[in-house]
């Protein structure tokens, strides 16, 4: 089985986590705390449950850890939208995060 890393599921979102904790480093105000750190805790938990799930092998575990991460990669591109909808400059994170659902999708169904 190729390693986590390979899958280009992971590789995406982990570009676009990266990218999403730059911005909120970067942008980070108190107004928008709550916001920001859940877009953080959101886009690194796709990252980390792929590779979990991997981890585990195929089976209920794997299955049930990629769904989590895209139930994540969706809370992900919600978040960002919420931001977009408050004036925040965020167009580019969420045209890379809306491609992270779908793939974290296919992974889960077949797996």
């Amino acid at each position: 089985m190729a390693s986590y890393r390979d899958l280009r599921t992971w590789l995406m979102a982990r570009k676009s986590a990266i990218q999403i904790h730059r911005y909120a480093d970067s942008h980070w105000t108190p107004s928008r705390a709550a916001a920001l750190d859940q877009l953080r805790r959101a886009s690194l938990s796709v990252t980390l449950n792929i590779a979990e799930g991997q981890a585990f092998g195929p089976g209920p575990r794997c299955k049930f850890h990629l769904r989590v991460a895209h139930g994540s990669a969706v809370e992900t591109a919600e978040t960002l939208d919420f931001l977009r909808e408050l004036g925040e400059p965020v167009e580019d994170l969420l045209s890379l995060a809306r491609q992270v659902p779908a793939l974290t999708y296919r992974l889960w169904k077949r797996s």
